[in-house]
């Protein structure tokens, strides 16, 4: 099994990367997990929206799914697609579609011809060419999800998306081969009464409870990422901050993580007002 990091900010945009965007690979299947701005033009580059057997959203925060607006002009404009894309979506996701198409001055049944749409539940699983995807309902500002994904071999990425500290997804992480968590808060003490982000010490202490082999972090501001590699190398705990196009092969109960030459990156208008909201 292969997994791609496509995408690591948030919803305050950055300059070296888009936002929420994961690929997962089995032998011919590539299924996409998140599809934040600028996700779209990173699975051109790499393997073709008519060429993924699915694409699951997590939940509707626009980082996580904006970017399935521009992805749904990759397919035929008014006939049905030769195959239609899977989509799997949190419950009200035809609506969503609906209201997106609106809001793009689309037709009501814009996104019909492309997407075969399926409103998943939790705990179900949801076969997808080699690989089996299980969501599981975790605690965020909105509805969420995290995603179970497993391969013909035993192998298993557990995708955590957007949460607070969450023993669920510790105990659902259990020895999988890669976990991925959020980074996004610079203290946890800045958060809703009502958690609904990690800071990088939770997101490291969630790995090393899990016993995951691998744990990556996503979902941060880009100027943070040197802070949140040191934290990652002084724990002693297998961590590193995700970078786009980092690559991370599992194979025969090993775990190779490929990361591109990514230095720090910090904006060049620095000192003139940072703010932004972190969904």
């Amino acid at each position: 099994m292969r997994l791609t990091i496509l995408g690591t900010g948030s919803a305050r945009p950055v300059g070296d990367s888009g936002q929420s965007g994961v690929l997962v690979q089995s032998g011919e299947t590539s299924v996409l997990f998140d599809i934040g701005s600028g996700i779209a033009s990173q699975v051109e580059a790499r393997v073709g929206a008519t060429n993924l057997a699915g694409l699951f959203v997590g939940h509707f925060h626009a980082d996580h799914w904006i970017d399935i607006g521009p992805m749904r002009y990759r397919f035929p404009w008014a006939d049905d697609a030769p195959r239609k894309l899977p989509v799997f979506l949190p419950s009200g996701g035809r609506e969503k579609l609906q209201h997106l198409a609106a809001a793009i001055n689309e037709r009501p049944t814009f996104f019909e011809p492309a997407f075969d749409i399926t409103e998943y539940e939790s705990g179900t699983a949801y076969p997808v060419g080699a690989l089996t995807v299980t969501p599981h309902a975790v605690g965020h500002y909105v509805p969420a999800w995290s995603m179970d994904i497993r391969g013909p071999g035993g192998e298993r990425i557990v995708y955590a998306g957007d949460m607070g500290p969450s023993e669920m997804v510790i105990d659902l992480a259990r020895d999988a081969d890669v976990l991925i968590l959020e980074a996004t808060l610079e203290t946890g003490a800045t958060d809703d009464a009502r958690r609904g982000h990690l800071d990088t010490p939770e997101a490291i202490d969630h790995v090393r409870r899990s016993g995951a082999k691998q744990g990556i972090l996503v979902h941060y501001w880009s100027e943070r990422r040197q802070i949140i590699r040191d934290l990652c190398a002084a724990s002693g705990v297998a961590v590193v901050p995700g970078v786009t196009g980092m690559v991370v092969q599992i194979e025969d109960g090993a775990v190779r993580v490929e990361a591109p030459d990514v230095p720090a990156w910090f904006p060049p208008h620095a000192g003139r007002g940072v703010s932004g909201a972190t969904d």
